[in-house]
């Protein structure tokens, strides 16, 4: 199996104006999702990211903050998939609930240098 990494993009701030209730249906749909992918072995990792950051910029020395609250949308988690190849990932990835809400997915196999 290889691995692929998949981006969960989304409006930042539409998830934030999620009530209470909405949040935990949300998170109950990706908990049984990981279900599914562990039974079926497609699961590696994933885990939900800050909206706080830093942005390094090349050739300008430069850290700032970042993502900006004027961008609605952000990379908001990630998800480690197991498949054989792209378009196996690609087809697993469409089970996302992210999805639902309006998300945009990356899906990028990982490169494996051999460490």
């Amino acid at each position: 199996m290889k691995e692929f990494l998949m981006l969960i993009r989304e409006d930042i701030e539409a998830y934030s104006s999620m009530t209470p209730e909405e949040m935990q249906k949300d998170i109950e749909k990706h908990v049984k999702w990981v279900e599914k992918l562990v039974a079926n072995g497609n699961f590696k990792g994933g885990n939900p990211l800050s909206t706080e950051g830093k942005q390094i910029r090349s050739g300008q020395n430069m850290v700032t903050d970042g993502p900006y609250i004027e961008s609605k949308e952000g990379i908001s988690g990630y998800y480690f998939l197991l498949a054989s190849s792209l378009e196996e990932a690609s087809k697993i990835a469409q089970g996302c609930p992210s999805l639902e809400i309006g998300a945009i997915l990356e899906v990028r196999e990982v490169i494996q240098t051999g460490e």
